[in-house]
């Protein structure tokens, strides 16, 4: 890493556009021509790897004991981060009755730009709540953030199914896809849900299990990859 790609890892608007995690796979790693196509379940390793060969296998952890509020500093091997995303399988194929759904990760594009739709929303969303006001008034600001949010989210899961099949013939076309969905039993779209959560799942980055060195509690920290304190060194 140089010390621009450092500075713009701790600049709060290139984190949110994933502008900083894109600049710094295209420094680290110029062999990638495009990082925006990069599946996001390939973008977590791609950036242990960074931090590895930029500070070392070794990473410090700050984490407050639950029990105690002791704080204590845990050296984690982001080595085993690399062994663990190896050993694992995203699952693109899931099916019931006659029609077998095909599912894909989406790129880092698709996923920044959800993510800075859902930020935008939470926030407006956030905003309203506190505002001091009567709560039928509040109710009709409300309304139309929460359909926006459940929107976002339908388009995430419609985004990531690649194809429909049943009989031998294959949809790939997008409005079509969500007229199948607005069309038939909402159990169908659960099975795609379930599968991309169980994906989501599967690739979440390993817990460690932890001793506080105050009150010797055990608990488990997970540490989050892509954001400025992941680059922080040591």
């Amino acid at each position: 890493m140089t010390p621009n790609d450092e500075i713009l890892v701790k600049t709060p608007d290139a984190l949110i556009n994933g502008e900083a995690t894109i600049a710094t796979i295209k420094s680290c790693v110029p062999e990638i021509l495009d990082p925006w196509k990069i599946p996001t379940l390939d973008v977590d390793s791609i950036l242990v790897a960074i931090r590895i060969a930029t500070y070392g296998d070794n990473m410090t952890v700050n984490h407050k004991c639950k029990s105690c509020n002791a704080d204590n500093s845990y050296d984690i091997s982001l080595r085993l981060y690399l062994q663990s995303y190896s050993s694992r399988e995203f699952v693109d194929v899931t099916s019931l009755d006659d029609f077998i759904f095909t599912i894909r990760p989406l790129n880092y594009k698709e996923y920044t730009e959800f993510q800075k739709t859902s930020i935008a929303l939470r926030r407006s969303l956030s905003s309203i709540l506190n505002r001091k006001m009567e709560d039928s008034e509040k109710e009709k600001l409300l309304d139309p953030i929460y359909k926006q949010i459940a929107e976002n989210s339908l388009r995430i899961i419609l985004q990531n199914i690649e194809s429909i099949s049943v009989d031998g013939e294959t949809e790939t076309d997008k409005l079509a896809i969500k007229t199948f969905f607005d069309d038939n039993d909402v159990s169908y779209f659960q099975t795609i849900k379930d599968l991309i959560e169980k994906n989501a799942q599967a690739y979440e980055p390993p817990t460690h299990n932890i001793i506080c060195t105050e009150c010797q509690k055990e608990d488990s920290i997970r540490v989050t990859l892509d954001q400025s304190d992941f680059f922080a060194k040591g």
